[in-house]
């Protein structure tokens, strides 16, 4: 068993120390228990609303990471030109002056030959909405990539939070709800954001009632706590998602119609070109049953608009937006439906009506005094219904259950996170149509849509994702093929921290071969894993407990939905590390500004950025240590009283949530795209810019009004021998890959063989001829093939099998008690076209394998 280190005898210090979490991006509130300057435990924070005092196990673990014997202590420079997947680097040890000097000089160059041929890539949130911006500005490149997140994750979910409650991520509110529907999702059970803060909330609802059914290939670990499991096809969930909206607009008639007409664009008129009919003034126009004509929608609140129906306005036949999705969705019957995902059709019939019926259209609740809407029901939907060509579409499909039924913003539903605040509200834009506060802009997509240039300057292709976050997977296609994408550079230049490509994107071989073009890399790392392999210059960087970070929750996904509180918080060093060794990597990016001859211009910039004003701006030719930036950003965010010395001792500051900050809809003026007239004018824009690139590749067919299911190149594999499909999924304590190391929860990935291997139907299985623990091979239509260890289950269906995410590790800097264990799902998962979804970015994860035993 891997223990702690031991406390020595003779104590002299003992001590209690605040700060916040980093082994996942929660941000919990912890305390970190030293004596005599050895770190003997950690706990959650007592008395902040964020987590409630409480810290998971993997929380619990990081001290294992801090002491990990493997953890540089030194700069490393590369001595094997050499780049390749297994190749040895061959790093010998320099001295910090050495390799700043190195790599301020080849910043300099870049610089002045041409700053966009720099990229810059971290998954380190918690810094995300500070430094990195600002710096990337000041350098001259407009080039930012977060790494696996932006493949698989958010791609058909953030654009949606924007669309339709001007903010970034969504959680359900699990304090006034009584009817949850997760598709492909495992929220609230140790998963998605703020488990900590959700899982007692999720205790205390099913405590009143609160049913819950999970639709999922596999069970799951909400699946194992719900009344119902239902296993879906993989790749299927957009279907499932538009009958259960064919039946509640169709068959039951369930919707609220109120709701649809005050806070969507449902009743405005939609033309044959499927864009909006708008008056002579160029406002939309809604139709008004009482005088039998059209009117802008500026004049809703003086008639009742029609929801339903065909019409003709000024010579144009129209219909409103919500009686073109009713008879879209129609098509989508359950015995259709059924034939695609594998669901009973009288299951898909019986969850509509229980959805619908548990949404108590019409119902309303007191909160502090104010009358809200009550919709007690949500569908949450997340990265196994996302993670596919055609994810925005799947995405839209199942937000649409969520507005029909009312259960958007308002008590018991479906909640944007810090979609509004203290101090304000989404917006309305020229039409009528939510907009995002500037407040919470600095992740997303501003709305109106952007205009769409002719000429490509990001190395995502950004230009061409109007309507997405992130386009990350382009990457692969740039690096490799600049001409093809008309790019005026190459890459010379990645800037690299806290995410590991190699492991948890693509195909390790096709990223091999991408990483290696790279004339310069420099990685910031704790430990030498599979990407910083390919690095030419390595800084070690302090582990979280030895890292200053203010405000980590500054990325939005880190406060609570619904009631409660917020809080501000910081992390501050629990232990300083050896003179000369590690330094925190946000003090070196300040380092590297001024060396390379962009501080004013950073310093400029993160001030206007961060709203650091007056006395609490830098100054241009200042420099300034992070202690000294941090304490200015402190006062300038949470007032003079609250500067850093002052926040070391208070770990947090509460910020009081009013009634419209946590449950924003009804007092909200921008209507929600219930008919997505932006994917259609956004297509357009897409088609001009792509016809005058010569793009006859690109893929524009998903640039719809209303949502469809469409199928993943792999269900067009037609192979009988290919007869299984193969998914992943996440282990509660591991976070992407850099828990991998840590000898806790490692040893309890061993007491759980079947982590390591490949979970089967138990009938299947038996209708193969393989038995538990019989070594086996996953064979992809391509060739590509991984071998494992079988183990036979019966939550799981049965066209289905399932490897943990994250597995078999081959670093250098790697345990060897870790490296060489398990399967690593993405071999299997190729950057090529056929498998992007170009509106979102998200790149497709249906595998279809066959599987035989290892001879």
């Amino acid at each position: 068993m891997a223990v702690a280190p031991a406390v020595r005898p003779g104590v002299k210090e003992d001590v209690w120390i605040p700060s916040v979490c980093y082994m996942c991006y929660n941000a919990c509130r912890i305390r970190v228990h030293r004596v005599d300057g050895v770190i003997t435990g950690i706990e959650g924070l007592p008395g902040n609303p964020h987590n409630n005092t409480r810290v998971c196990a993997k929380g619990r673990s990081g001290l294992m990471s801090y002491y990990n014997p493997g953890r540089l202590t030194k700069p490393l420079k590369r001595t094997n030109p050499q780049k390749g997947l297994g190749v040895d680097p061959k790093f010998v040890e320099i001295s910090w002056e050495e390799a700043l000097e190195i790599t301020a000089k080849k910043l300099k160059e870049v610089r002045e030959k041409d700053p966009r041929a720099l990229l810059f890539t971290t998954f380190d949130l918690h810094v995300l909405g500070t430094y990195i911006i600002p710096w990337l500005g000041a350098f001259g490149s407009p080039n930012f990539t977060a790494g696996a997140a932006g493949w698989f994750c958010g791609n058909g979910l953030h654009p949606i939070a924007w669309m339709f409650h001007g903010c970034f991520y969504l959680e359900p509110d699990w304090d006034y709800t009584r009817y949850a529907l997760l598709i492909g999702s495992q929220t609230g059970h140790g998963l998605h954001l703020n488990p900590m803060h959700a899982g007692p909330k999720v205790a205390d609802a099913k405590a009143r009632g609160l049913h819950m059914t999970v639709v999922d290939p596999w069970l799951n670990q909400a699946a194992a706590c719900a009344q119902e499991w239902v296993p879906i096809r993989p790749g299927t969930d957009g279907a499932f998602a538009v009958g259960i909206l064919n039946q509640l607009l169709n068959e039951l008639g369930i919707y609220d119609r109120e709701f649809i007409r005050k806070y969507t664009n449902g009743p405005y008129l939609i033309g044959p070109d499927g864009k909006y009919v708008r008056g002579s003034d160029g406002k939309p126009l809604m139709w008004d049953p009482a005088s039998g004509k059209a009117r802008p929608f500026t004049e809703a609140e003086d008639f009742e608009a029609a929801i339903e129906g065909s019409f003709e306005a000024g010579g144009v036949k129209c219909r409103p937006g919500f009686q073109i999705l009713k008879e879209h969705v129609k098509s989508y019957t359950p015995e259709k439906v059924s034939d695609i995902t594998t669901i009973p059709a009288e299951t898909i019939r019986r969850i509509a009506r229980e959805l619908g019926e548990a949404a108590s259209i019409g119902s309303k609740i007191v909160i502090d005094g104010v009358e809200l809407p009550h919709r007690p029901i949500f569908v949450d939907f997340s990265r196994g219904a996302l993670a596919h060509k055609h994810a925005m579409l799947t995405g839209l499909a199942c937000q649409l259950i969520n507005v029909v039924l009312g259960a958007v913003d308002v008590p018991g539903g479906f909640m944007g996170i810090v979609a509004a605040g203290p101090t304000w509200l989404p917006d309305a834009d020229e039409d009528g149509m939510l907009m995002p506060a500037l407040e919470v802009t600095t992740l997303g997509v501003p709305n109106p849509l952007p205009a769409v240039p002719s000429k490509i300057q990001k190395l995502e292709v950004k230009e061409l994702f109007p309507l997405a976050v992130y386009s990350r997977p382009m990457i692969v296609e740039t690096i490799n093929n600049p001409e093809k994408y008309k790019l005026p550079y190459k890459l010379e230049f990645l800037l690299h921290c806290r995410n590991n490509f190699l492991m948890n994107t693509a195909n390790p071989r096709q990223m091999a071969e991408t990483f290696a073009k790279i004339p310069f890399q420099l990685s910031f790392a704790q430990t030498i894993d599979e990407t910083v392999e390919f690095a030419d210059i390595v800084l070690p960087d302090t582990h979280y407990l030895e890292s200053l970070v203010p405000l980590p929750e500054m990325v939005q996904c880190n406060k609570v939905v619904g009631e409660g509180d917020w809080c501000h918080a910081i992390r501050q060093p629990v232990i300083d590390p050896e003179p000369g060794t590690r330094r925190n990597w946000a003090e070196i990016l300040f380092e590297l500004a001024d060396r390379a001859g962009f501080l004013p211009e950073f310093n400029k910039l993160v001030s206007e950025y961060l709203g650091m004003k007056g006395d609490l701006a830098l100054q241009p030719d200042q420099k300034y240590d992070l202690e000294q930036f941090v304490d200015r950003f402190l006062m300038a965010k949470l007032g003079p009283e609250n500067g850093l010395e002052a926040m070391k001792e208070k770990g947090f500051v509460p910020e009081h949530k009013p009634v419209q900050a946590a449950f924003p809809r009804p007092f909200t003026k921008g209507r929600m795209p219930l008919y997505a007239e932006n994917f259609v004018v956004a297509g357009e824009r897409v088609k001009k810019a792509v016809d005058e690139l010569g793009f006859d590749f690109w893929d524009l067919s998903d640039y719809q009004g209303v949502p469809d299911w469409k199928p993943c190149p792999s269900h067009n594999h037609k192979s009988k021998e290919h007869d299984l499909w193969v998914i992943n999924y996440k282990m509660l304590y591991n976070s992407f890959s850099y828990t991998a190391e840590n000898a806790w929860l490692n040893e309890l990935t061993d007491k759980h063989p079947h982590h390591r291997g490949i979970i089967i139907n138990a009938k299947t299985a038996r209708m193969k001829g393989l038995s538990d623990g019989d070594l086996v091979w996953l064979e992809d239509p391509h060739g590509i093939r991984v071998k494992g260890r079988v183990w036979l289950r019966e939550g799981i269906h049965p066209e289905v099998v399932a490897t943990a995410g994250i597995q078999g590790h081959w670093g250098m800097g790697r345990p060897e008690a870790t490296r060489g264990k398990g399967l690593h799902f993405n071999e299997f998962i190729n950057m090529n076209l056929e498998n992007l979804d170009f509106l979102s970015g998200a790149l497709d994860c249906c595998v279809k394998a066959k599987i035989y035993k290892a001879s």
